[in-house]
């Protein structure tokens, strides 16, 4: 048995990140017979089992040292902090990086020395030249839902009024270079001109904002753009469950300006549900995309997917948590 603390952030707040976190340990539970799993959540400071929550410096400090293997999934520079002291118990540690970028080039190659193992979600645009790549492993952080909720009622009967839903979402209001990284305004200014193309009639775009931070900004937008009304047009700012909203959708799309591996991506290619992403990134097999800050482009494969032009013929959705396991059986080994 190979036991593993991890320290990550569990849900609420609903992010890539966090998601990926419960989901892997919930998954866990098909190999308890291989892995004995514990999550330390650094915000909240519990910790969390498959069946169980406590709270507690003792509880921290023995999961620490019965730990055969450190995982950490923090972007900050507190998991050097966490690292060093793994390193001085004799632990292994994994390191999962969960952005495209790297940011701080000096701390992620000292990350790198200190960890048996580094995970890459997307390794395309992360020079790895000057690192060891016997430590890298490429492994998407997808992990298939294993639940869905039921959505509000007054969502529910937006949807159920329409006939080609669209929708998207954010963590929360960001910008990159002064701009949405989420890309809401091309959304919104390719679907008021999707919108005024012949025969399209009763659609509706949700855009989900949990954080409620992108509500004036999103205003501002759709302000330019009379057509859209509260008749084809929702902004939902509570949390939901965005997966389950997903699966009812006819469209989702990812207008980020820069990007990892999304999870909302690989949800909608799960479900079967066309998703329609930037090109600013790679994006796994079956994601159609456009050019990025190329509204025109946007608008011509919503336009494809609502006339049904669009062919997938491959698609990349597989449940990535036995290459996370078997990468733990491969370093206790």
């Amino acid at each position: 048995m190979i036991k593993i603390l991890i320290f990550a952030t569990m849900p609420p707040p609903i992010g890539g990140v966090s998601v990926h976190i419960e989901r892997f340990l919930h998954f866990s539970k098909d190999y308890q017979d291989k892995v004995n799993i514990d999550v330390y959540d650094i915000k909240k400071r519990k910790l969390n089992g498959i069946n169980s929550e406590k709270k507690g410096i003792l509880i921290l400090f023995y999961s620490f040292l019965s730990a055969d293997i450190i995982h950490i999934h923090i972007s900050n520079n507190f998991k050097i902090l966490i690292a060093l002291i793994a390193k001085l118990f004799r632990k292994r540690v994994v390191y999962t990086h969960h952005n495209s970028r790297v940011n701080h080039p000096k701390i992620f190659k000292y990350m790198t020395q200190l960890s048996d193992k580094i995970i890459l979600v997307n390794d395309k645009e992360i020079d790895l030249k000057l690192l060891d790549r016997k430590k890298i492993e490429h492994i998407p952080a997808f992990l298939p839902p294993y639940e869905f909720k039921e959505l509000p009622t007054f969502l529910n009967e937006k949807i159920e009024e329409s006939t080609f839903v669209i929708s998207t979402n954010c963590f929360k209001y960001t910008l990159l270079n002064n701009k949405d990284l989420y890309g809401f305004d091309l959304i919104i200014e390719a679907y008021s001109s999707f919108i005024t193309s012949p025969n399209i009639k009763n659609t509706l775009l949700i855009i989900v904002d949990p954080s409620g931070t992108t509500q004036e900004y999103v205003a501002s937008c759709i302000k330019k753009y009379p057509l859209i009304n509260e008749n084809n047009f929702l902004y939902v700012s509570e949390k939901i469950d965005f997966v389950s909203l997903v699966r009812k959708s006819h469209l989702t799309i990812r207008a980020t300006r820069s990007d990892g591996d999304s999870l909302s991506v690989r949800e909608s290619l799960y479900l079967g549900i066309p998703i329609i992403a930037s090109d600013v990134t790679y994006r796994p097999k079956g994601t159609i995309l456009f050019q990025n800050e190329n509204v025109k482009s946007l608008e011509e494969e919503i336009l494809k997917v609502y006339s049904h032009q669009t062919v997938i013929s491959e698609q990349d959705n597989q449940n990535f948590a036995t290459k996370i396991i078997a990468l733990y059986q491969k370093i206790k080994n």
